[in-house]
């Protein structure tokens, strides 16, 4: 009796987390589009200033991926 109710609650947990993996179709990614959903309010500038920052310190911030140098060049 125990075994089939852990055997049933197994299975309800597993089609519960099923249920979870969906597709969002294009026209429910509008809002991830909108302008309160943008990290920086300004990204070009944002990019910018991070390079200046970068060739200055020598180091790269965690949002580009290239490689690291002191000149900024890459």
């Amino acid at each position: 009796m125990a075994r089939k109710l852990l055997v049933l609650l197994l299975g309800i947990l597993a089609a519960s987390t099923l249920s979870a993996c969906v597709t969002v179709r294009f026209n429910e990614k509008k809002r991830l589009g909108q302008e309160a959903m943008i990290f920086d309010a300004n990204p070009l500038a944002a990019q910018m200033s991070g390079k200046i920052a970068e060739s200055r310190e020598g180091a790269i911030g965690g949002f580009n991926s290239g490689g690291a140098g002191g000149c900024g060049c890459n």
